[in-house]
Protein backbone atom coordinates (compact mmCIF):
# COMPACT_ATOMS: atom_id res chain seq x y z
CA UNK A 1 0.00 0.00 0.00
CA UNK A 2 2.97 1.99 0.40
CA UNK A 3 4.24 1.61 -2.87
CA UNK A 4 0.62 2.35 -4.00
CA UNK A 5 0.51 5.45 -2.43
CA UNK A 6 4.27 6.84 -3.23
CA UNK A 7 3.95 6.36 -6.53
CA UNK A 8 0.07 7.90 -7.16
CA UNK A 9 1.22 10.37 -5.62
CA UNK A 10 4.42 11.24 -7.35
CA UNK A 11 2.50 10.26 -10.83
CA UNK A 12 -0.15 13.17 -10.10
CA UNK A 13 2.67 15.55 -9.05
CA UNK A 14 4.38 14.88 -12.38
CA UNK A 15 1.33 15.74 -14.28
CA UNK A 16 0.79 19.08 -12.60
CA UNK A 17 4.28 20.40 -13.22
CA UNK A 18 3.64 20.53 -17.00
CA UNK A 19 0.48 22.78 -16.42
CA UNK A 20 1.97 25.22 -13.86
CA UNK A 21 3.66 27.80 -16.27
CA UNK A 22 0.69 27.93 -18.45
CA UNK A 23 -1.73 27.64 -14.95
CA UNK A 24 0.00 30.45 -13.06
CA UNK A 25 0.15 32.80 -16.21
CA UNK A 26 -3.85 32.67 -16.49
CA UNK A 27 -4.33 32.77 -12.19
CA UNK A 28 -6.02 35.41 -11.46
CA UNK A 29 -3.58 35.82 -8.51
CA UNK A 30 -0.22 34.05 -9.29
CA UNK A 31 1.40 34.40 -6.05
CA UNK A 32 -1.06 32.41 -4.06
CA UNK A 33 -1.29 29.63 -7.04
CA UNK A 34 2.43 29.15 -6.87
CA UNK A 35 2.20 29.13 -2.28
CA UNK A 36 -0.40 26.97 -2.40
CA UNK A 37 1.29 24.45 -4.86
CA UNK A 38 4.18 24.83 -3.06
CA UNK A 39 3.01 23.88 0.54
CA UNK A 40 1.13 20.81 -1.54
CA UNK A 41 4.45 19.52 -3.13
CA UNK A 42 6.11 20.00 0.37
CA UNK A 43 3.65 18.20 2.13
CA UNK A 44 3.57 15.24 -0.34
CA UNK A 45 7.30 15.14 -0.61
CA UNK A 46 7.24 15.11 3.61
CA UNK A 47 4.28 12.58 3.44
CA UNK A 48 6.07 9.91 0.73
CA UNK A 49 9.39 10.00 3.00
CA UNK A 50 7.93 9.28 5.80
CA UNK A 51 5.85 6.54 4.58
CA UNK A 52 8.87 4.77 2.88
CA UNK A 53 10.97 5.09 6.01
CA UNK A 54 8.30 3.87 8.41
CA UNK A 55 7.35 0.85 5.65
CA UNK A 56 3.13 2.41 6.20
CA UNK A 57 0.87 4.68 5.33
CA UNK A 58 0.92 7.78 7.88
CA UNK A 59 -1.98 7.44 9.18
CA UNK A 60 -3.54 9.25 11.76
CA UNK A 61 -2.40 13.50 11.97
CA UNK A 62 -0.84 13.22 8.66
CA UNK A 63 -3.70 11.81 6.83
CA UNK A 64 -6.24 14.52 8.05
CA UNK A 65 -3.24 16.92 7.12
CA UNK A 66 -3.47 15.81 3.66
CA UNK A 67 -7.13 16.00 3.46
CA UNK A 68 -7.18 19.46 5.36
CA UNK A 69 -3.95 20.96 2.50
CA UNK A 70 -6.35 19.70 -0.70
CA UNK A 71 -9.48 21.29 0.70
CA UNK A 72 -8.04 24.49 1.62
CA UNK A 73 -6.65 23.99 -2.14
CA UNK A 74 -9.70 23.35 -3.85
CA UNK A 75 -12.07 26.05 -1.79
CA UNK A 76 -9.24 28.85 -2.64
CA UNK A 77 -10.11 28.11 -6.03
CA UNK A 78 -12.31 31.08 -6.60
CA UNK A 79 -9.22 33.75 -5.02
CA UNK A 80 -6.30 32.33 -7.23
CA UNK A 81 -7.98 30.89 -10.97
CA UNK A 82 -10.50 32.17 -13.44
CA UNK A 83 -14.02 30.76 -13.45
CA UNK A 84 -13.83 28.91 -16.54
CA UNK A 85 -10.54 27.28 -14.98
CA UNK A 86 -12.53 25.54 -12.23
CA UNK A 87 -13.14 22.82 -13.51
CA UNK A 88 -11.73 19.86 -16.15
CA UNK A 89 -8.15 21.58 -16.63
CA UNK A 90 -4.74 21.28 -15.10
CA UNK A 91 -4.94 24.51 -14.42
CA UNK A 92 -6.78 23.55 -11.58
CA UNK A 93 -4.56 21.20 -10.28
CA UNK A 94 -6.24 20.73 -6.59
CA UNK A 95 -8.64 18.38 -8.04
CA UNK A 96 -6.24 15.62 -9.08
CA UNK A 97 -4.27 16.71 -5.86
CA UNK A 98 -7.67 16.01 -3.67
CA UNK A 99 -8.50 12.37 -5.25
CA UNK A 100 -4.80 11.78 -4.34
CA UNK A 101 -5.74 12.69 -0.67
CA UNK A 102 -9.39 10.23 -0.42
CA UNK A 103 -7.06 7.51 -1.34
CA UNK A 104 -4.67 8.13 0.89
CA UNK A 105 -6.82 8.50 3.98
CA UNK A 106 -9.38 5.17 2.45
CA UNK A 107 -6.00 3.46 3.01
CA UNK A 108 -4.37 4.81 6.13
CA UNK A 109 -7.52 5.80 8.21
CA UNK A 110 -8.64 3.11 10.94
CA UNK A 111 -12.06 3.07 10.74
CA UNK A 112 -14.28 3.14 7.78
CA UNK A 113 -16.24 6.42 9.26
CA UNK A 114 -13.17 8.41 9.34
CA UNK A 115 -12.87 7.38 5.94
CA UNK A 116 -16.30 8.11 4.74
CA UNK A 117 -15.94 11.72 6.78
CA UNK A 118 -12.45 12.14 5.10
CA UNK A 119 -13.92 11.51 1.57
CA UNK A 120 -17.00 13.46 2.10
CA UNK A 121 -15.50 16.52 3.51
CA UNK A 122 -12.72 16.84 0.47
CA UNK A 123 -15.79 16.06 -2.28
CA UNK A 124 -18.06 18.80 -0.59
CA UNK A 125 -14.89 20.92 -0.94
CA UNK A 126 -14.97 20.22 -4.73
CA UNK A 127 -18.49 20.89 -5.06
CA UNK A 128 -18.43 24.79 -3.76
CA UNK A 129 -16.36 26.12 -6.73
CA UNK A 130 -17.33 23.39 -9.48
CA UNK A 131 -20.70 22.67 -8.57
CA UNK A 132 -22.03 25.45 -6.76
CA UNK A 133 -20.52 28.47 -8.08
CA UNK A 134 -19.62 27.42 -11.47
CA UNK A 135 -22.82 26.84 -13.18
CA UNK A 136 -21.49 26.58 -16.58
CA UNK A 137 -19.48 23.26 -15.57
CA UNK A 138 -22.00 21.73 -12.79
CA UNK A 139 -22.65 18.92 -14.79
CA UNK A 140 -19.00 17.84 -15.33
CA UNK A 141 -18.09 18.50 -11.67
CA UNK A 142 -21.34 16.41 -10.45
CA UNK A 143 -19.82 13.70 -12.45
CA UNK A 144 -16.42 13.99 -10.92
CA UNK A 145 -17.67 13.42 -7.33
CA UNK A 146 -18.42 10.00 -8.12
CA UNK A 147 -15.02 9.37 -8.57
CA UNK A 148 -14.26 10.35 -5.30
CA UNK A 149 -16.48 7.39 -3.72
CA UNK A 150 -14.91 5.14 -6.53
CA UNK A 151 -11.23 5.97 -4.98
CA UNK A 152 -12.53 5.66 -1.81
CA UNK A 153 -14.14 2.48 -2.32
CA UNK A 154 -11.67 0.83 -4.26
CA UNK A 155 -8.57 1.60 -1.91
CA UNK A 156 -10.63 1.06 1.63
CA UNK A 157 -11.16 -2.61 -0.19
CA UNK A 158 -7.94 -3.03 -1.58
CA UNK A 159 -6.24 -2.37 1.98
CA UNK A 160 -8.05 -4.19 3.76
CA UNK A 161 -7.81 -7.10 1.87
CA UNK A 162 -3.84 -6.58 1.73
CA UNK A 163 -4.08 -5.83 5.35
CA UNK A 164 -6.14 -8.97 5.60
CA UNK A 165 -3.55 -11.45 3.60
CA UNK A 166 -0.40 -9.98 5.69
CA UNK A 167 -2.48 -10.92 9.45
CA UNK A 168 -3.31 -13.97 7.46
CA UNK A 169 0.71 -15.14 6.30
CA UNK A 170 1.66 -13.37 9.71
CA UNK A 171 -0.32 -16.20 11.61
CA UNK A 172 0.98 -18.93 9.09
CA UNK A 173 4.41 -18.20 9.83
CA UNK A 174 3.91 -18.28 13.32
CA UNK A 175 2.06 -21.74 13.41
CA UNK A 176 4.80 -22.71 10.93
CA UNK A 177 7.33 -21.78 13.81
CA UNK A 178 5.58 -23.53 16.52
CA UNK A 179 5.13 -26.85 14.24
CA UNK A 180 8.43 -26.67 13.67
CA UNK A 181 9.17 -26.20 17.44
CA UNK A 182 7.24 -28.82 17.99
CA UNK A 183 9.07 -31.08 14.98
CA UNK A 184 12.26 -30.07 16.72
CA UNK A 185 11.60 -31.39 20.06
CA UNK A 186 10.29 -34.69 18.60
CA UNK A 187 12.93 -35.29 16.89
CA UNK A 188 14.98 -34.97 20.12
CA UNK A 189 12.57 -37.33 21.89
CA UNK A 190 12.53 -39.93 19.39
CA UNK A 191 16.05 -40.20 19.78
CA UNK A 192 16.44 -40.11 23.64
CA UNK A 193 13.32 -41.91 24.64
CA UNK A 194 14.97 -45.35 24.37
CA UNK A 195 18.22 -44.46 25.59
CA UNK A 196 16.82 -42.73 28.31
CA UNK A 197 14.78 -46.76 29.18
CA UNK A 198 18.21 -48.20 28.54
CA UNK A 199 20.43 -45.27 31.20
CA UNK A 200 17.27 -45.82 33.69
CA UNK A 201 17.74 -49.98 33.68
CA UNK A 202 21.56 -49.77 34.03
CA UNK A 203 21.31 -47.50 36.60
CA UNK A 204 19.04 -49.93 38.84
CA UNK A 205 21.09 -52.26 41.01
CA UNK A 206 21.53 -55.86 41.05
CA UNK A 207 21.03 -56.51 37.06
CA UNK A 208 21.73 -59.97 35.81
CA UNK A 209 25.56 -59.47 34.30
CA UNK A 210 24.05 -60.94 31.13
CA UNK A 211 21.44 -58.15 30.64
CA UNK A 212 23.95 -55.57 31.74
CA UNK A 213 26.21 -56.64 28.80
CA UNK A 214 23.08 -56.22 26.42
CA UNK A 215 22.25 -52.72 27.87
CA UNK A 216 25.91 -51.75 27.23
CA UNK A 217 25.89 -52.71 24.04
CA UNK A 218 22.88 -50.52 23.38
CA UNK A 219 23.94 -47.71 25.30
CA UNK A 220 26.67 -47.80 23.52
CA UNK A 221 25.13 -48.07 19.47
CA UNK A 222 22.61 -45.24 20.98
CA UNK A 223 25.48 -42.79 22.06
CA UNK A 224 26.59 -43.49 18.56
CA UNK A 225 23.29 -42.12 17.31
CA UNK A 226 23.36 -39.16 19.37
CA UNK A 227 26.79 -38.23 18.38
CA UNK A 228 25.51 -38.38 14.54
CA UNK A 229 22.54 -36.27 15.37
CA UNK A 230 24.90 -33.81 17.12
CA UNK A 231 27.01 -33.57 13.89
CA UNK A 232 24.34 -33.41 11.86
CA UNK A 233 22.70 -30.62 13.82
CA UNK A 234 25.95 -28.79 13.24
CA UNK A 235 26.28 -29.45 9.17
CA UNK A 236 22.84 -28.25 9.25
CA UNK A 237 23.65 -25.13 11.10
CA UNK A 238 26.79 -24.51 8.70
CA UNK A 239 25.66 -25.67 5.86
CA UNK A 240 27.70 -28.87 5.54
CA UNK A 241 26.61 -32.18 4.86
CA UNK A 242 26.97 -35.14 6.70
CA UNK A 243 29.99 -37.58 5.65
CA UNK A 244 27.74 -40.87 5.86
CA UNK A 245 25.01 -39.22 4.75
CA UNK A 246 22.75 -40.37 7.50
CA UNK A 247 19.74 -39.51 9.00
CA UNK A 248 19.15 -39.39 13.51
CA UNK A 249 15.37 -40.08 12.52
CA UNK A 250 13.13 -43.34 12.64
CA UNK A 251 14.20 -43.39 8.87
CA UNK A 252 17.89 -43.04 9.26
CA UNK A 253 20.34 -44.83 6.80
CA UNK A 254 22.72 -46.24 8.53
CA UNK A 255 23.97 -47.38 5.34
CA UNK A 256 24.75 -44.03 4.37
CA UNK A 257 22.55 -44.37 0.96
CA UNK A 258 19.39 -42.29 0.09
CA UNK A 259 16.09 -43.75 0.73
CA UNK A 260 15.46 -44.84 -2.93
CA UNK A 261 18.88 -46.88 -3.06
CA UNK A 262 18.82 -48.81 -0.45
CA UNK A 263 18.74 -52.87 -0.72
CA UNK A 264 15.33 -54.24 -0.19
CA UNK A 265 14.84 -55.87 3.45
CA UNK A 266 12.80 -58.74 3.90
CA UNK A 267 10.38 -58.72 6.50
CA UNK A 268 11.37 -61.75 8.75
CA UNK A 269 15.18 -60.04 8.23
CA UNK A 270 14.21 -57.15 9.50
CA UNK A 271 12.01 -58.37 12.51
CA UNK A 272 15.12 -60.58 13.54
CA UNK A 273 17.40 -57.23 13.31
CA UNK A 274 15.14 -54.74 15.43
CA UNK A 275 15.07 -57.95 18.60
CA UNK A 276 18.91 -58.10 18.34
CA UNK A 277 19.57 -55.96 20.96
CA UNK A 278 16.77 -57.70 23.46
CA UNK A 279 18.64 -61.35 24.32
CA UNK A 280 17.60 -60.82 27.63
CA UNK A 281 13.28 -61.08 27.20
CA UNK A 282 12.09 -64.23 26.63
CA UNK A 283 11.19 -63.71 23.17
CA UNK A 284 9.50 -66.68 20.51
CA UNK A 285 9.70 -65.51 16.92
CA UNK A 286 7.20 -67.20 14.34
CA UNK A 287 9.12 -64.95 11.34
CA UNK A 288 9.23 -67.81 9.31
CA UNK A 289 6.21 -67.07 6.88
CA UNK A 290 7.37 -63.51 6.55
CA UNK A 291 10.88 -64.73 5.22
CA UNK A 292 10.01 -63.91 1.39
CA UNK A 293 7.73 -60.61 2.27
CA UNK A 294 9.94 -57.66 0.77
CA UNK A 295 9.51 -54.49 3.05
CA UNK A 296 9.75 -50.83 0.81
CA UNK A 297 13.51 -48.76 1.77
CA UNK A 298 11.17 -46.34 2.67
CA UNK A 299 9.14 -48.55 5.39
CA UNK A 300 11.89 -50.54 6.41
CA UNK A 301 14.14 -48.01 8.88
CA UNK A 302 10.84 -46.24 10.58
CA UNK A 303 9.77 -49.98 11.65
CA UNK A 304 12.71 -51.74 12.38
CA UNK A 305 12.91 -49.00 15.16
CA UNK A 306 9.46 -48.98 15.87
CA UNK A 307 9.48 -52.59 16.44
CA UNK A 308 12.77 -51.73 18.96
CA UNK A 309 11.12 -49.27 20.98
CA UNK A 310 7.94 -52.00 21.27
CA UNK A 311 10.57 -54.38 22.82
CA UNK A 312 11.86 -51.49 25.03
CA UNK A 313 8.39 -50.77 26.17
CA UNK A 314 8.18 -54.48 27.47
CA UNK A 315 11.46 -54.79 28.85
CA UNK A 316 10.84 -51.36 31.07
CA UNK A 317 7.40 -51.95 32.12
CA UNK A 318 5.40 -55.25 31.43
CA UNK A 319 7.45 -58.00 33.31
CA UNK A 320 6.68 -60.32 30.72
CA UNK A 321 7.34 -64.26 31.38
CA UNK A 322 6.76 -64.80 27.86
CA UNK A 323 6.51 -62.54 24.38
CA UNK A 324 5.66 -63.67 20.96
CA UNK A 325 6.84 -61.68 18.01
CA UNK A 326 4.68 -63.11 14.83
CA UNK A 327 5.32 -61.56 10.94
CA UNK A 328 3.28 -63.44 8.24
CA UNK A 329 1.69 -61.86 4.96
CA UNK A 330 -1.79 -63.55 4.52
CA UNK A 331 -2.65 -64.66 0.96
CA UNK A 332 -5.18 -62.77 -0.74
CA UNK A 333 -4.85 -59.71 1.28
CA UNK A 334 -2.09 -57.96 -0.49
CA UNK A 335 -0.43 -57.20 3.08
CA UNK A 336 1.84 -58.05 5.81
CA UNK A 337 1.09 -58.18 9.24
CA UNK A 338 3.99 -58.11 12.36
CA UNK A 339 2.67 -58.53 16.12
CA UNK A 340 4.27 -57.94 19.44
CA UNK A 341 2.37 -60.21 22.05
CA UNK A 342 3.62 -60.05 26.31
CA UNK A 343 1.88 -62.00 28.99
CA UNK A 344 2.99 -59.05 31.36
CA UNK A 345 0.72 -56.90 33.10
CA UNK A 346 -0.58 -54.75 30.79
CA UNK A 347 -2.51 -51.31 31.48
CA UNK A 348 -5.95 -49.76 31.19
CA UNK A 349 -6.54 -48.10 28.03
CA UNK A 350 -9.40 -46.26 28.75
CA UNK A 351 -7.47 -44.62 32.43
CA UNK A 352 -4.31 -44.46 30.56
CA UNK A 353 -2.93 -42.70 27.77
CA UNK A 354 -0.46 -43.83 25.46
CA UNK A 355 3.18 -42.82 26.33
CA UNK A 356 5.48 -40.73 24.14
CA UNK A 357 7.01 -43.94 22.69
CA UNK A 358 3.88 -45.81 21.34
CA UNK A 359 2.15 -42.89 20.48
CA UNK A 360 4.59 -41.03 18.91
CA UNK A 361 7.60 -44.01 17.78
CA UNK A 362 5.33 -46.14 16.93
CA UNK A 363 1.87 -45.18 16.00
CA UNK A 364 2.73 -41.46 14.50
CA UNK A 365 6.24 -42.71 13.12
CA UNK A 366 4.33 -45.72 10.92
CA UNK A 367 1.58 -43.65 9.68
CA UNK A 368 3.51 -41.44 7.89
CA UNK A 369 4.85 -44.04 5.81
CA UNK A 370 1.55 -45.91 5.55
CA UNK A 371 1.74 -48.61 7.74
CA UNK A 372 -1.19 -49.27 10.32
CA UNK A 373 -0.78 -49.61 14.20
CA UNK A 374 -2.87 -51.22 16.43
CA UNK A 375 -2.68 -51.56 20.16
CA UNK A 376 -4.70 -53.73 22.57
CA UNK A 377 -3.72 -53.81 26.40
CA UNK A 378 -5.45 -54.78 30.06
CA UNK A 379 -4.92 -54.99 33.40
CA UNK A 380 -2.74 -58.14 33.58
CA UNK A 381 -3.97 -59.47 30.49
CA UNK A 382 -0.74 -58.64 28.26
CA UNK A 383 -0.08 -56.03 25.42
CA UNK A 384 -0.33 -56.70 21.72
CA UNK A 385 0.89 -54.34 19.35
CA UNK A 386 -0.46 -55.14 15.52
CA UNK A 387 1.38 -53.14 12.63
CA UNK A 388 0.34 -53.64 8.69
CA UNK A 389 1.25 -52.67 5.98
CA UNK A 390 1.84 -53.49 2.42
CA UNK A 391 5.00 -55.24 0.73
CA UNK A 392 7.17 -53.66 -1.33
CA UNK A 393 6.38 -53.86 -5.14
CA UNK A 394 8.74 -56.47 -7.23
Amino acid sequence: MVIAFVLMRAGTLLEILPAAPRGTARATDPVLDGLLMAVAFAQSLAMCVVAVRRRQYPAGGWAWADVAVAMAVLLAQPWYLAPEDWVGTWTAWGGALSVNAVFGAAIGLPTRGQTAAATAAVAAAYAVPGVVLSHAHASTAASNLIGYLVFAVAARSSATFVRRLGRDADEARRQAAVLAAEAERDRHRLLLHDQITIMRLLAEPGLEPGLVEVLRRQAAAGAARVRHFLEQSDADLTGACPADGGRADGGRAEDGLPVGERPEVMLAELVRQAGEGFTDLPIDYAVDLAADVPVPPAVAGPLRAALATVLHNVRAHAAAGQVVVHADAPPGLGRWEVSVRDDGRGFDQDRRPLGFGLRVQVSRALAEVGVESEIRSAPGAGTVVLLRGRPAER
